[in-house]
């Protein structure tokens, strides 16, 4: 098979080559969210209890906001009606504020509050103090190098979402 083709089943890389690494390594980003001693650790840093959705809903807005609970939902992969239930009690705590779309005086859109700012940046700085110290032993050279080709990964892979029609 020509190394520029992928496999007839895509889930059949051996457990040792790239693709595996790089599905195993997406699994781990994706999973670690999960467990309840992360979210632990993320409600300790934002000093205050976070609904489940709470930071993928804070990370989108802070990212891609303001934007109407349609557009959260796309984003997170789930329901309108999911959604909206989720993002309430961001409202409650402050962290999201709801104003009225200057383009569509029916529609609403949905931001960050200062509060919500600052709770992310509490969030993301958990984050990068454990990629300090999973890193920490490593030449920076392979650091640049990752951060290289991870960016490269994700540019490839957005345009091949592009490319399919898919947000």
């Amino acid at each position: 098979m020509p190394a520029d083709r992928p496999p007839e089943d895509p889930g059949r890389f051996p457990e040792d080559s790239a693709e595996a690494m790089v599905s195993a390594f997406i699994t781990l980003v994706t999973d670690v969210d999960r467990t309840p001693a992360y979210r632990a650790r993320m409600e300790g840093s934002a000093g205050r209890p976070l609904p489940r959705s709470a930071i993928s809903i804070l990370f989108v807005l802070h990212r891609h906001g303001p934007l109407g609970v349609k557009e959260i939902a796309d984003r997170l992969g789930v329901e309108q009606s999911t959604a909206s239930r989720q993002i309430r009690p961001l409202e409650d705590q402050g962290l999201v504020v709801r104003e009225g779309d200057p383009r569509d005086g029916r529609a609403v859109l949905l931001h960050l509050s200062e509060e919500g700012r600052e709770t992310r940046e509490l969030i993301r700085q958990v984050w990068l103090r454990d990629i300090a110290t999973v890193w920490a032993d490593w030449d920076p050279g392979d650091r640049e190098q990752l951060g290289a080709l991870l960016t490269r990964f994700r540019d490839s892979y957005q345009r091949l979402r592009d490319a399919r029609g898919e947000r």
